[in-house]
């Protein structure tokens, strides 16, 4: 199996962000090396990629035995720490994903996607100034090629901190970065739709599909866009696919 790159799949958007990926960057580097992308393929890289991909799949168990395998045949492995401090994060293990987080930061303390990660640990656990903090360092490296990745990220920790304001100005600059950048335009929709601008709201939704397929998610804030709106047609028309496609998902009702 053969992942882009598992940890900006999970933990970049790992605030209820996954499966979004905004492009570039290097693998990260070993403790003889600071600079993502200066470390050579290691043994411990394939079991990152399955532990990656099933915690992506919500199977705990199986990811955590293939993260501690990427550990055993490469403690030198920044990415092989990280991933196993997204399990422990996602077992509401704190403190052992914080050991993890930190290990990964040690041998790596420049590499982006562990900055990402750590910061959406760190917000996760509303340590907000330092989750900032990681979050600003893998934006502004300048080996980042998807800072947007980052800002984005950022951007919904201000929303937990209920910063409307300066969570709508990252997702601006974010969307300034890469202008068809998924979970952005989505949140963006959301926030639009919230503050009552229906025409806004849809404009982003229209980005949004001019780029990619519609998901649950989409589906539902086109729902409850037009419900509002008062466009009974409309909103029977995407009631419809969002029960047709996902028929499991809870969208539904929280769209009413």
């Amino acid at each position: 199996m053969r992942l882009s790159h598992p940890l900006i799949k999970l933990a970049a958007l790992g605030l209820a962000l996954s499966g979004c990926q905004g492009g570039g960057g290097s693998r990260g580097s070993g403790a003889d090396s600071a600079i993502p992308g200066a470390r050579s393929p290691g043994p411990g890289d394939v079991y990152v990629e399955l532990a990656a991909a099933y915690l992506q799949d919500g199977q705990l168990a199986i990811s955590l035995a293939k993260a501690q395998q990427a550990v055993e045949k490469d403690p030198k492995n920044p990415q092989a720490h990280t991933v196993l401090g997204m399990v422990h994060q996602r077992m509401g293990e704190a403190a052992r994903a914080e050991a993890d987080f930190q290990e990964a930061l040690r041998l790596a303390p420049n590499d982006f996607y562990v900055q990402n990660a750590y910061g959406v640990f760190l917000c996760g656990q509303r340590r907000f100034g330092e989750a900032d903090a990681q979050f600003g360092a893998a934006m502004r490296n300048p080996l980042n090629e998807s800072p947007w990745v980052a800002i984005t990220n950022a951007a919904i920790c201000s929303q937990d901190q209920n910063d409307r304001a300066g969570a709508e100005r990252q997702f601006r600059e974010a969307l300034q970065r890469n202008p068809n950048f998924a979970p952005a335009l989505l949140r963006m929709a959301r926030l639009s739709l919230d503050a009552g601008d229906y025409a806004t709201a849809r404009g982003y939704l229209q980005r949004y599909q001019n780029a990619n397929q519609h998901n649950a998610e989409s589906l539902a804030i086109a729902l409850e866009i037009e419900r509002r709106a008062g466009d009974r047609n409309k909103a029977a028309a995407y009631d419809r696919l969002l029960r047709e496609r996902y028929p499991d998902t809870p969208e539904p009702a929280r769209a009413r």
